[in-house]
């Protein structure tokens, strides 16, 4: 049951008790490019922790949930919330990034740089 599997932290934070992530509770909210998204990812300190960094295809993929619908209706795992159906992956081809697209679960690699509606999803490991 998704409510066991993801918690909420009283630090913000979620806590993903499958995969031992710990993920923002929301993506950055703003188009960004995926240079520009790593560097978010580096500098932010969510929860007061220092280790955050861009998810991988594989990670983001766990938190799609055909079954569900945020906030702002895209297929996420609650609580996590995000404000557009793509965002960021750590993966790069060449001049291509990756991106998980929430609203039918698939992958767009994109020359760089690129940022259209895409955002980040901020995530470290618990262990």
């Amino acid at each position: 049951m998704a409510s066991e599997r993801f918690v909420k932290n009283s630090n913000g934070t979620v806590t993903d008790n499958k995969t031992g992530l710990m993920w923002a509770p929301t993506d950055n909210g703003a188009p960004i490019n995926w240079m520009d998204a790593l560097s978010y990812c580096r500098e932010y300190r969510g929860g007061g922790h220092t280790d955050w960094r861009m998810p991988t295809l594989d990670e983001l993929s766990s938190l799609y949930d055909p079954q569900t619908g945020s906030m702002h209706g895209y297929p996420v795992s609650e609580p996590i919330q995000i404000t557009a159906a793509s965002c960021w992956a750590s993966e790069t081809r060449g001049k291509k990034a990756a991106r998980f697209n929430f609203t039918y679960g698939t992958i767009y690699w994109l020359r760089q740089p690129y940022s259209g509606p895409t955002r980040v999803l901020p995530v470290r490991n618990l262990r």
